[in-house]
């Protein structure tokens, strides 16, 4: 059996939505599964043993109902038995509609049942369920129950040995690396840069080496950050790191002791390479769907609601999304500093 999975972009959904294509293999290791993703997602899929192929989706050169339909039928010659989108929008649906599979699986909305054969209903209020979701899709195809799994990255012994190098040029090897994930996607997934600044001075309170993670274009708003820690915290930094690819990232990262920052993609990175880390979720990001992996100990995320559960009250967070910026000035770095003394104290042994 051929199956194509669906999950055009975002870098942490295409990540998290490779737990579709290991389970499958996991239960049927015959069958040939392809994966479809946007080519700047790549890094986070390559060499996973779990996928066959990779099949891309270019949004510029498909952009438009047309030729969507022409991708979507581009992929026929592929004879897929199955098709699983993880991603739900039109250019997934009609791809995946034009394909040719008899089997076509998605969630559930109001249009979706005249385009896929088999619609699941999202299961409310589960804990991870950035994962569990994704696993309801793979249990409509296989019809058995699946046990909870988590992605992961896999790293080549010459990506690890380069990145190995490249620490040792500039860092001190006696020293804990904290990875810092500085800023997030855009200004309501990032702690204002004062409230960073305050954070940052926490952890260094201890003797680690920090690095700052930030996209190109955000390395001003990264520097502002930076302008406004205390000096010792800034001794601490190490800010011109560069990585000349997101694989190269990756490599780096696995080697870090923690990463510490906003929620995002970063952190899902982290949590496939078996990093540690301590999050910090935007006020309206709901924490309990991406919140992987999270314990006492390696796993710790901070969101408003833990600390202010009256202003959500029964109202999903997302519904908070234009105020962000307004809830992030209750987020106080003093109501988590507690817990990440702690986390950065035990990196610290």
């Amino acid at each position: 059996m051929k199956v194509l999975v669906i999950q055009n972009k975002m870098i942490g959904d295409v990540l998290t939505s490779t737990v579709i294509c290991e389970t499958i293999k996991k239960h049927q290791p015959n069958w040939e599964i392809h994966y479809m993703i946007q080519p700047n997602t790549l890094a986070v899929v390559e060499n996973n043993p779990f996928i066959d192929k990779i099949v891309f989706f270019e949004p510029q050169k498909h952009k438009g109902l047309f030729k969507l339909i022409s991708f979507g039928s581009s992929l026929a010659p592929e004879k897929y038995d199955a098709v699983i989108d993880a991603y739900g929008k039109w250019e997934s649906i009609l791809p995946a509609y034009f394909s040719g599979a008899k089997i076509r699986i998605g969630f559930k909305k109001w249009y979706t049942s005249l385009l896929f054969t088999i619609t699941v209903i999202q299961k409310k209020n589960v804990e991870g369920s950035a994962v569990y979701h994704r696993l309801q899709l793979v249990e409509a195809l296989l019809k058995v129950k699946t046990e909870i799994i988590f992605p992961k990255i896999y790293l080549t012994h010459t990506e690890i040995n380069q990145a190995k190098t490249a620490i040792k040029e500039r860092l001190n090897p006696a020293l804990k690396i904290i990875m810092i994930s500085v800023l997030g996607s855009g200004k309501s997934k990032s702690l204002p840069p004062e409230k960073m600044a305050e954070t940052l001075d926490i952890i260094a309170e201890q003797d680690v080496q920090l690095l700052f993670n930030f996209m190109p274009d955000q390395e001003e708003e990264a520097k502002i950050i930076y302008d406004l820690c205390k000096t010792q915290t800034q001794q601490r930094i190490v800010f011109d790191f560069y990585t000349k690819s997101l694989r190269a990232f990756l490599a780096v990262l696995s080697q870090c002791d923690a990463l510490i920052g906003n929620e995002g993609g970063a952190v899902n990175m982290a949590k496939a390479l078996n990093i540690k880390t301590f999050t910090i979720f935007s006020p309206w990001i709901n924490k309990s769907s991406w919140n992987m992996l999270s314990d006492k100990e390696n796993h710790i995320a901070v969101h408003l609601k833990d600390f202010f559960p009256d202003i959500y009250e029964n109202k999903h967070p997302k519904e908070f999304k234009s105020k962000s910026l307004e809830l992030y000035n209750k987020f106080d770095s003093n109501l988590y500093k507690g817990s990440l003394q702690e986390f950065v104290k035990r990196i610290s042994l």
